[in-house]
């Protein structure tokens, strides 16, 4: 039962296609002008997530594009990521995510 919770790709199908705004960390998969200016990223729960093994469930991360890109000053820092969302599965060697989002904006988070 905890492997299959590990592993989850079930997803909650009202999402598929909406327009939301979603906090969490930044686990940077490409770049664009400068290592530090992010194309391409997961969004996860929890700092760490996606840098130590096991990664989150796959229901729990999602892949991010966003190709305007935006400067990322610390990885210790979570963000607020606007944008729709879309339930489709992006595996890459880093994880493995059940959803994704078309990023229209990037702010630090704040409660």
């Amino acid at each position: 039962m905890l492997i299959s919770a590990l592993s989850s790709t079930r997803v909650r199908p009202e999402f598929d296609g909406q327009s939301l705004r979603v906090p969490g960390f930044i686990v940077p998969l490409e770049f664009g002008a400068t290592e530090k200016h992010v194309t391409r990223f997961f969004l996860v729960p929890y700092f760490g997530a996606c840098i130590h093994v096991p990664p989150p469930p796959p229901n729990q991360i999602i892949y991010a594009e966003y190709d305007k890109g935006f400067v990322l000053e610390s990885l210790y820092d979570p963000y607020w990521i606007s944008g729709v969302l879309t339930t489709s599965l992006t595996e890459n060697d880093t994880a493995t995510s059940a959803y994704s989002i078309k990023v229209e904006r990037v702010a630090p988070y704040t409660e």
